[in-house]
């Protein structure tokens, strides 16, 4: 299959003429955005073969990618596209397609749908291993799955016990790169912002926050845990009642998702409450779409793309080799600097 010079600059962001003109060994173009376009070509092409061989040789199975919601609060925000489908697909299809096996993707929504359902279509499929988007599930929920005796990784939540690979964004180092920050900024009076969903990241978050809040002898943050509401809206309104009630001392928020980021921001906005000057705010994890004008959300980070991927990566290594040792993998967090978070050791502002 001959590459069209149409896709070609497409795909490399450059014209038709410019693909043209490195194609033919003509001048008018600097030689690493011709040698940029070759590469493209020569890798492309080689894919292509790949692709056709394995059609030829036939496929060894599908990897299945699951998206499992059990209430729709946390997984369906992740997914945007009009297909369902994250954004990151691409790469992943192309590493499972590269192996031999066919990919699927499918989101499984537990309040419309049985779980046979899903299990039958995976023996359809002929499904070889199966990649869990776990977030929202309970223990009892990968039972079921576990009867098509396929390999299983799960991602964001943990069946270490049931033998199932885990990889996981580390809360407990996320939370305490939090804590220590603000604590450095001169804040010791930290308030803890959740969701009223006990998922397995929130329940880590939280159980880490009171743990570190007393490393740093900052006292038993136990009660400086409030939860606020599952949407955006409920967590709006929260907010407000408690700025009726008043800040009390509180300097700082730790915001546990952007569900809580954004709906603290816009009560926040709404009562002209100053940030960072009357309260600072670090977020966890995402950025909410809207933030209060003028301010920049300091925020812990968890990696997602390269996490999935590593994990389909270990599951097809499983798949092919039964002894592949079980594992629990932690990806660490970094803070993303912004403009949130009040600096108490440096200055002092005046009511």
């Amino acid at each position: 299959m001959r590459l069209k010079a149409k896709e070609i600059a497409k795909e490399l962001g450059v014209s038709p003429a410019t693909v043209s003109l490195a194609l033919n060994d003509r001048p008018g173009i600097n030689q690493e955005t011709k040698q940029r376009i070759l590469t493209y070509i020569q890798e492309r092409e080689e894919e292509i073969r790949q692709e056709k061989e394995q059609e030829h040789q036939g496929s060894k199975g599908s990897i299945l990618m699951l998206n499992y919601v059990k209430n729709g609060i946390i997984m369906n925000q992740k997914i945007r596209q009009s297909n369902n489908q994250p954004t990151f697909n691409g790469e992943i299809e192309k590493q499972v397609k590269k192996a031999g096996y066919q990919f699927c993707f499918r989101s499984f929504q537990e309040s419309v749908q049985e779980v046979d359902e899903i299990l039958d279509e995976c023996r359809k499929l002929d499904v070889k291993g199966i990649y869990i988007m776990a977030a929202e599930m309970n223990r009892g929920d990968i039972y079921p799955f576990l009867q098509l005796q396929v390999p299983i990784v799960t991602g964001d939540n943990l069946f270490y016990k049931e033998e199932i690979d885990s990889f996981l964004i580390d809360n407990r180092e996320g939370i305490a790169r939090a804590v220590d920050y603000l604590i450095d900024k001169g804040h010791s009076h930290i308030v803890y912002l959740a969701e009223n969903v006990d998922i397995f990241n929130f329940v880590e978050r939280r159980t880490a926050f009171v743990l570190e809040m007393a490393r740093r002898e900052c006292g038993d943050a136990s009660h400086r845990i409030r939860h606020l509401g599952s949407n955006v809206d409920e967590v709006y309104e929260s907010m407000l009642r408690y700025l009726d009630e008043g800040l009390k001392g509180t300097t700082a928020f730790v915001l546990e998702s952007s569900v809580i980021s954004l709906g603290v921001s816009k009560a926040l906005l709404e009562r002209q409450v100053r940030i960072p000057k009357d309260i600072s705010l670090i977020g966890f994890d995402a950025l909410p779409p809207i933030s209060p004008p003028g301010v920049n959300l300091t925020l812990i980070k968890g990696t997602h793309t390269k996490r999935h991927i590593a994990a389909i990566k270990h599951l097809m290594r499983h798949i092919e080799d039964e002894n592949e040792e079980i594992v629990k993998v932690y990806y660490k967090t970094r803070l993303l600097e912004g403009n949130s978070v009040f600096d108490k050791t440096k200055y002092i502002y005046s009511k």
